[in-house]
């Protein structure tokens, strides 16, 4: 009857334990999505700062990448007057649904483009989402439609990112639409 009564408390014990854990988990799980969400919202509220032309918050690009496409990037600022930055964007920044917004917020909080003119593009790129977003200045919107937009997306930057050549995807398209705005823009 000993037996019997501790093998009925251990599997009571299991049982309780087990259910306990599990019960656990679910909070931990629970709690650690929110971190995440309030840790997403901190950022997409707060807006990372831009440390030059080209911001890889994905590590999308070697070193050495990097420097070429700010180097680039800065010599059009230099010789056109219009700012071009990129920015890549890592899940923890946003949502999926909100990377239109998020891109938008920080083309604004940024800056780009000079005062008065609004000579400004944001290239926001995310990997992970499978997005990318072309903001342009209300003074390039004058010069750049959206259906040109969507084209150079489509035409420049999609194929090199579809075969996983982030780096020559984004030279590619940077290059069109570099083109396009130098041509047009006075």
């Amino acid at each position: 009857m000993t037996t019997l009564k501790y093998l009925s408390f251990f599997l009571l014990w299991t049982a309780t334990s087990t259910a306990s854990c599990q019960n656990h988990s679910y909070k931990t799980n629970a709690k650690d999505n929110h971190v995440r969400s309030l840790t997403r919202q901190h950022i997409h509220d707060s807006h990372p700062k831009p440390s030059g032309y080209l911001n890889d918050f994905e590590f999308l690009f070697t070193e050495s990448e990097r420097t070429t496409i700010d180097s680039l990037l800065l010599h059009f600022a230099n010789r056109t007057s219009i700012q071009i930055a990129v920015v890549t964007i890592a899940t923890s920044m946003t949502t999926n649904d909100s990377l239109d917004a998020f891109t938008l917020k920080i083309a604004n909080s940024w800056g780009v483009g000079q005062k008065g003119e609004n000579n400004g593009v944001l290239v926001g790129i995310s990997r992970a989402y499978r997005k990318i977003r072309i903001q342009n200045g209300y003074g390039i919107e004058k010069i750049l439609t959206d259906l040109e937009t969507k084209e150079i997306i489509e035409t420049d930057f999609i194929p090199g990112f579809r075969d996983a050549e982030y780096f020559h995807g984004t030279l590619i398209g940077l290059k069109s639409l570099m083109t396009i705005l130098e041509e047009r823009y006075k």
